[in-house]
């Protein structure tokens, strides 16, 4: 298993972006019960937001980001970045 960490930016107007807000933290409850989800937070300035993943593969992890509500209704975009933990 590797880490990867995905790196969530809001693309919209903020307003419309809490449409799906439940929805994504609904997703990540799911993913951390699951055992996939090691930690995720939002920015302070309001951007978007980032999480660490657990995953096999690079295409588990692009799997798990795309199924994220806020990213497959286009609500941000995100960038991901398998993550070797040194300390």
């Amino acid at each position: 298993m590797s880490n990867y960490i995905v790196v969530s930016n809001r693309i919209i107007e903020k307003e419309v972006n809490e449409i799906y807000r439940s929805a994504h933290l609904d997703y990540l409850t799911q993913l951390k019960k699951s055992g996939k989800l090691k930690m995720a937070g939002k920015f302070s300035d309001g951007s978007g937001g980032m999480y660490i993943l657990e995953a096999d593969s690079f295409n588990e992890a692009i799997e798990m980001a795309d199924t994220d509500p806020y990213h497959s209704n286009k609500f941000r975009k995100y960038t991901l970045k398998q993550w070797e933990r040194k300390l």
